[in-house]
């Protein structure tokens, strides 16, 4: 398989972000994965994401925050190249169970 493209994954991974952030469960099952692989502050900062996402500021909200994830996550993979292949990973799996489960 080639190697992602941190870009692409940084954008893939911000959506896919926001969109768990629709639902409690998925929000902590990303917020826990993250932390474990990239340490504080990043789980906190996915529920902070759903806080403000819950709150109801509608489509807005989530452009600005899917802008916000996707340069934390392209700092993220510059820091941490090591990241950028399970961060791919877990982004393309977390979107097609988000989908089936749609």
């Amino acid at each position: 398989m080639p190697t992602p493209h941190p870009q692409r994954v940084a954008w893939d991974g911000a959506r896919t972000i926001v969109r768990a952030c629709a639902d409690r469960e998925w929000a902590i099952w990303f917020a826990n994965w993250i932390n474990a692989q990239a340490g504080p502050p990043f789980g906190q900062l996915v529920m902070e994401c759903r806080a403000r996402l819950v709150a109801g500021y509608g489509y807005e909200a989530a452009a600005l925050e899917a802008g916000m994830w996707r340069v934390r996550l392209g700092d993220l993979m510059r820091e941490r190249p090591d990241l950028i292949e399970p961060l791919a990973e877990v982004v393309r799996e977390a979107a097609d169970r988000m989908r089936s489960a749609a």
